[in-house]
């Protein structure tokens, strides 16, 4: 039996058709029970046995072959040197002192008649106390490199250069006796006094009777004392750069000597170069006779130089 019904609905009214399902009519026998066979499900395959796979034996890897013994070379040490065998030491004998500068008497001439001058260790030696000429040399031991100009500011004198410069030897010109030596360099520029610029100094009287002034020197040897007799190529001292100069020389000037203590006639009064010129070659060229000539020609020159 099946059974309708109307609902309202609340909210516009409208009948609302509800469907009902049959029911049993009361004392009805239930509807039988219908009983379904159950269902049986089959347990699931067994999976097949896993073949067992034939075991992979993996070698261990080969023993390394042993290392064969290498033989140790064994290096000898490097054989000791020879003891060095002593040398015999060359000596050298040191250069032979030159021999002492010998005193010798000094003749001075008498002050003329009237003049109250007195006498002096530098004034002129007396004609008959030398001989009339004397052997000539370079006065530097460097003979073959020396060097010296021609011409000469002022006055008539010549500088000598030693390609060695300051230290070369300086030897005695001439043969005769030592008549002035001056050891210390005085010389000040801010006063430029004219007896000192010549710095460390000689002067040597020759045989010949002519004045040598050596100037400039940087050392005196220790035996030159005024009164010492020299000989050509006595060592004296070495080429300096004392007094007024501004390079190593040696300053050389010729002049007649004068019985006066002076500097004007003393540095130079006629040419040195061509009597060193013949030197170097040789020839025993004096200057003697010039220097003679130049003092007649002058004859007040070492009275006036004096006082200057």
């Amino acid at each position: 039996m099946l059974a309708a019904a109307c609902t309202d609905s609340p909210s516009d009214g409208a009948a609302t058709e509800v469907t009902t399902f049959p029911t049993a009519p009361p004392g009805a026998a239930p509807p039988p029970t219908i009983t379904l066979p159950e269902a049986t499900a089959d347990p699931p395959a067994e999976p097949p046995p896993i073949a067992d796979a034939p075991a992979t034996t993996v070698d261990p890897p080969a023993e390394p072959p042993p290392i064969a013994e290498v033989p140790v070379t064994t290096v000898d040490p490097p054989a000791e040197p020879p003891p060095i065998a002593d040398a015999p030491v060359t000596t050298v004998d040191p250069p032979a002192e030159p021999p002492p500068i010998t005193e010798v008497p000094v003749t001075i001439d008498d002050p003329p008649a009237g003049d109250d001058r007195p006498g002096d260790a530098s004034a002129i030696v007396t004609r008959a106390a030398r001989p009339a000429s004397t052997p000539y040399v370079l006065p530097v031991a460097a003979t073959e490199t020396a060097s010296w100009s021609d011409t000469r500011s002022g006055y008539p004198a010549t500088n000598i250069f030693v390609p060695g410069g300051c230290g070369e030897a300086v030897v005695s010109p001439v043969a005769g006796a030592l008549i002035e030596v001056r050891r210390v360099d005085s010389w000040d520029r801010a006063i430029d006094d004219p007896t000192t610029r010549g710095g460390r100094s000689i002067a040597i009287l020759g045989d010949d009777g002519v004045r040598y002034y050596l100037a400039n020197l940087d050392v005196v040897h220790p035996a030159v004392e005024v009164g010492a007799r020299v000989e050509p190529g006595r060592f004296l001292g070495q080429v300096g750069d004392t007094g007024r100069t501004s390079a190593c020389q040696l300053h050389v000037g010729f002049s007649p000597p004068c019985s006066e203590p002076e500097w004007s006639v003393r540095r130079g009064v006629v040419w040195p170069h061509p009597y060193l010129d013949a030197w170097r070659d040789g020839e025993q060229l004096s200057p003697a006779l010039e220097v003679l000539a130049w003092l007649d020609a002058n004859p007040d020159a070492c009275a006036i130089a004096a006082t200057t």
